[in-house]
């Protein structure tokens, strides 16, 4: 024991076994988690592929259902429209009849006021256009009958003037012919 180093600890070459051995186990167990590192890398890689053609593989699955139920849903979805079509084209027809009658019995019901109203509109026009048409006939009349009497004054003057030219000159000649008698008897009672 006297060999040994004052300065050293007395159990350190078992400190040191312990520690080379220590060493070793650690070596080991770097090496095994390197090994177990790399399979669970590889491992994950290929279950990250796995899970990617896995969700390839359902997406398309999805697809194919998806296409199929629409390949089933899609008749019976188009007979489904076509009978509340039907439902609804019937419905219609029964309001445009139910709304047609109801204008009908309105129509009824105001028909005479309304017919009254109408006439007497109308009255109320045609005795403006009674009353135009008459102003427009008088004024017409009117202006014709000026005429005519302005042309039966001017032709009777000039008629009346001529019978008065002739009453002159027969009254002329009755004087003359008078004023001869007259000069003829005084001349043969004178002798």
């Amino acid at each position: 024991m006297e060999d040994q180093n004052p300065l050293l600890p007395d159990n350190f070459e078992g400190q040191i076994r312990q520690a080379r051995e220590n060493f070793r186990v650690i070596t080991e167990l770097k090496e095994k988690l390197d090994i177990l590192t790399e399979h669970v890398d590889s491992r994950k890689e290929a279950l990250e592929e796995e899970i990617e053609e896995s969700l390839h593989e359902a997406i398309r699955n999805g697809r194919d259902c998806l296409e199929k139920i629409q390949e089933n849903i899609d008749p019976r979805l188009e007979k489904v429209i076509r009978a509340k079509l039907k439902e609804i084209d019937k419905k219609m027809n029964v309001w445009k009849e139910d709304s047609v009658s109801a204008v009908k019995e309105e129509i009824k019901k105001e028909s005479p006021a309304l017919t009254k109203k109408i006439l007497w509109e109308l009255d109320q026009i045609v005795v403006e256009k009674v009353k135009l048409v008459k102003d427009q006939v008088m004024a017409s009349v009117t202006e014709e009958v000026d005429r005519g009497v302005r042309s039966a004054l001017l032709e009777f003057k000039a008629e009346a003037d001529k019978n008065l030219q002739r009453l002159r000159l027969l009254s002329m000649g009755s004087m003359i012919l008078s004023v001869l008698v007259l000069a003829g008897f005084l001349m043969f009672a004178s002798q």
